[in-house]
């Protein structure tokens, strides 16, 4: 019989609060004992600040650059009346925004404009918002840096918008650059982890589990440092722990 896989009934703020105790290399080994391997992003992506921690429920992005993007007077007159009923794409993305929520854009590579800056950065929060991770640029940095509990993982930074994108789907599947593949898939509610060692995904049915054998490896580990700090014999350690 397969392990029972565990799930609790919290909010999407609760596992953010109790995710942020933990560190990279604790939820990795949480993943890796339920045979999941394959999830840790590329090297490419880093924290505005050391000290940042990301963990959120994945509200995933998919942008399309508009470098030599040309419309026809009838499309973009189309594309006008279309976003006067519904709303821009951008704005349908802010309305989509809930707390415990971190934004995940994939670019499909597209490093040339600024995707995201200060302002969108301060009406995702205002509105639940936890963070955000992009494949792609931010601007505003200085300002995104003074935001309180923020964080932003990001693969660039560049002071242009011009050039363009567009947001072509919310919440539905998209790609990330993978450290162990070529690419990690991120299913809309998925949960974001990231800190100094790197970013991880985790799947969205193992997210309650991953946090729960989290809970007991800082448990344990706690109890193993004092006693290592306490001074106990080395042939102990080993003896009880293994290697480290």
């Amino acid at each position: 019989m397969g392990r029972q896989i565990r799930h609790l009934d919290i909010t999407a703020m609760e596992r953010v609060r109790r995710y942020k105790e933990f560190y990279g290399g604790c939820v990795s080994d949480a993943l890796a004992g339920l045979g999941i391997t394959n999830t840790v992003l590329s090297s490419e992506f880093y924290p505005l600040r050391q000290d940042m921690i990301l963990a959120g429920e994945a509200l995933t992005v998919k942008l399309h650059s508009l470098a030599g993007e040309i419309l026809t007077p009838e499309e973009q007159k189309a594309r006008d009346e279309e976003w006067k009923r519904i709303g821009s794409p951008q704005k349908r993305m802010m309305m989509s925004v809930y707390p415990g929520c971190v934004l995940v854009f994939d670019t499909g590579g597209d490093k040339q404009p600024a995707h995201f800056g200060e302002m969108s950065c301060t009406l995702a929060k205002a509105h639940g918002c936890v963070g955000m991770l992009i494949d792609g640029n931010i601007r505003d940095t200085r300002y995104v840096l003074k935001m309180e509990d923020f964080p932003v993982y990001t693969t660039g930074t560049r002071p242009n918008a011009f050039g363009g994108w567009r947001i072509t789907h919310i919440q539905q599947p998209i790609f990330l650059p993978g450290h162990l593949t070529h690419y990690v898939r991120v299913n809309p509610g998925d949960f974001i982890f990231g800190d100094t060692d790197g970013v991880q995904i985790i799947p969205k049915e193992y997210v309650d589990e991953v946090m729960l054998i989290c809970e007991d490896i800082m448990a344990k580990e706690n109890e193993e440092r004092r006693l290592i700090r306490e001074g106990m014999p080395i042939d102990d350690v080993y003896r009880i722990y293994g290697d480290l």
